[in-house]
């Protein structure tokens, strides 16, 4: 069954600026310029065609401003690109405006979302990878998880990025990059202040930890359209013993919020409330994206949405032994059912095939194999063959001895951490350790699996009882007669009228929770596989 593979994480692109807002709307650049904004021919839209079976897809909300986008959003493609040689790098914009204002007056054509994978569709792509360039995991961001999840079975693979602000280490990385960009500033007198969007999400909350992480004094944050807002900021500068105050944008590109809204001339704008408090202000309009150290960040999330991160190791389960479901690049490859072995830090993966068709396996190419000693090959004891794995997630290669052929051929594995019970791991985030007291919240949930034909609305009312958790799961359609999940749970309906309901309880957050739905859309009943995964940053008290 074909996956659409979500690595998790965040932020609605913004007007022109930040690639990164959040909230159910962002601003429009203006059609009334009355300034330049560079060459549009200088910047590549890649909408090209005929580009082979992989594709990496770019997605950000755009700019119209041409220098900037070349500089920001052209640069983190180009980092991508350099980094995954055997993709084809592709561009889409999620802003309509902006695409046709920029197709009206520079003549320049960029696909929207579904063009970009219309195109992919018909260019026969086989393994999509899609990098937002948000900064956080926001409104936009899920609309644009829910839209790629209608494509899932068009690709015989689809990943998705996660944005620029999703661990701790992102937060840690981005610091060093603003420290590194800002050093020359830092002299105790000027206090460095950054613009980002803001949101009425509860992913807003990224202001506050990047404060956090930057540290108390000479660095200050605050958004144009939430908290903390520019009083907010001017009033924490004014504590301070400052002459100078140097203003950057906290936004993937120096669009319309950076140039009119931080820098503008208009007596509500960042420079004119510092100016008419007194200070000596210089405004520097240079994205995010701008900087290497952002763009290979970008780069480090795309790797992994692409299959090339460290994966779960032994060091994150608990010893036992667990199903575990298995991708495999050939359908001639049936492996009945497999078994995953922890013990002492180390892992085994137990194989059970449909046939006696092979016999032998290799850990590595065929071409390794050929060329190693029998005593390195795997001997089947019946139809099962075990051997050691170092990580899950990952592709591991496999070679297959056919007995048939008489000869060696090549296998990808990929032993899938999302299908394991909860109960092999060792860190799980839940209610209690979030310290969620009893009461009703709201919780964003990303469905991922099954034909992306259905979905479940994406913000879930969630219940707290006694330190348990339960979400309201509420289907796109009405043909769903029953739940399982974690493996033995046995969900009914809570409705009888409208759309499919379930009551589903949350044993763990930001950790993809195996599910199976039976429809009866089709002509006999028929059990589909899901994940269902609960953000823990978007939970909010319900209004």
């Amino acid at each position: 069954m074909k996956k659409l593979l979500i690595c998790v994480l965040t932020l609605a692109l913004l007007c022109g600026a930040l690639t990164a807002c959040g909230g159910k709307t962002a601003p429009e650049e203006t059609d009334e310029e009355d300034y330049t904004t560079g060459d549009a021919t200088l910047d590549d839209p890649r909408n090209q065609d005929g580009i082979g079976e992989k594709e990496l897809l770019v997605v950000s909300f755009g700019t119209s401003f041409n220098d900037n986008r070349r500089e920001t959003i052209g640069a983190i493609e180009g980092a991508l690109e350099e980094a995954f040689p055997d993709w084809s790098v592709r561009r889409a914009f999620t802003s309509q405006i902006i695409i046709d204002h920029v197709k009206s007056r520079d003549g320049e054509v960029i696909d929207n979302v579904t063009e970009a994978l219309e195109r992919a569709v018909a260019n026969g792509v086989k393994e999509l990878v899609v990098q937002p360039t948000h900064l956080m995991d926001g409104f936009e961001y899920h609309d644009l998880v829910d839209e790629i999840a209608q494509y899932s079975d068009a690709f015989e693979r689809v990943a998705v990025g996660a944005p620029l602000l999703t661990t701790d280490d992102d937060f840690d990385a981005v610091a060093d990059a603003i420290f590194t960009a800002t050093a020359q500033y830092d002299d105790g007198e000027t206090a460095i202040c950054f613009m980002g969007h803001g949101t009425e999400a509860a992913s807003n909350a990224v202001y506050e930890k990047m404060q956090g992480v930057l540290g108390v004094g000479n660095y200050y944050i605050g958004t144009v359209e939430a908290e903390p807002t520019v009083e907010d900021v001017l009033a924490a500068v004014r504590q301070g013993s400052y002459k100078r105050v140097v203003l950057r944008p906290l936004m993937v590109v120096a669009g319309d919020h950076a140039n009119n809204d931080m820098a503008g001339d208009d007596e509500d704008s960042w420079k004119s409330v510092f100016e008419a408090a007194g200070y000596e202000v210089e405004c520097v309009l240079e994205g995010l994206g701008s900087l290497e150290s952002i763009q290979q960040l970008y780069v480090a999330h795309a790797r992994e949405a692409a299959g090339g991160s460290a994966g779960v190791s032994a060091a994150a389960l608990n010893g036992g032994t667990y199903p575990i479901a298995v991708d495999c690049s050939s359908t001639m490859f049936k492996i009945e059912s497999c078994e995953l072995i922890v013990e002492a830090d180390a892992m085994m993966a137990e194989l059970t095939m449909g046939s006696d068709a092979f016999g032998y396996l290799f850990a590595g190419t065929a071409e390794e194999a050929a060329a190693a000693d029998e005593a390195r090959y795997i001997v089947p004891n019946g139809r099962k063959f075990a051997f050691s794995i170092d990580a899950l997630d990952t592709d591991v290669p496999c070679a297959a001895w056919s007995r048939n052929k008489e000869q060696w051929y090549d296998r990808t594995l990929v032993f899938r951490s999302d299908s394991l019970p909860l109960a092999a791991f060792k860190d799980v985030t839940t209610a209690e350790s979030l310290g969620l007291a009893d009461g009703a919240y709201t919780v964003a949930v990303t469905l991922a699996g099954g034909s992306g034909k259905v979905s479940v609305q994406s913000t879930a009312k969630l219940t707290v009882e006694n330190g348990a958790a339960t979400a309201e799961i509420v289907w796109s359609s009405a043909n769903y007669d029953y739940m399982i999940v974690d493996g033995d749970t046995v969900l009914l309906p809570v409705n009888t009228e409208g759309n499919s309901t379930f009551l589903v309880p949350v044993a763990a957050f930001d950790r993809p929770l195996a599910v199976v739905a039976d429809t009866t859309a089709m002509s006999q009943p028929y059990e589909i596989d899901y994940t269902l995964t609960f953000d823990s940053a978007s939970l909010a008290a319900a209004s």
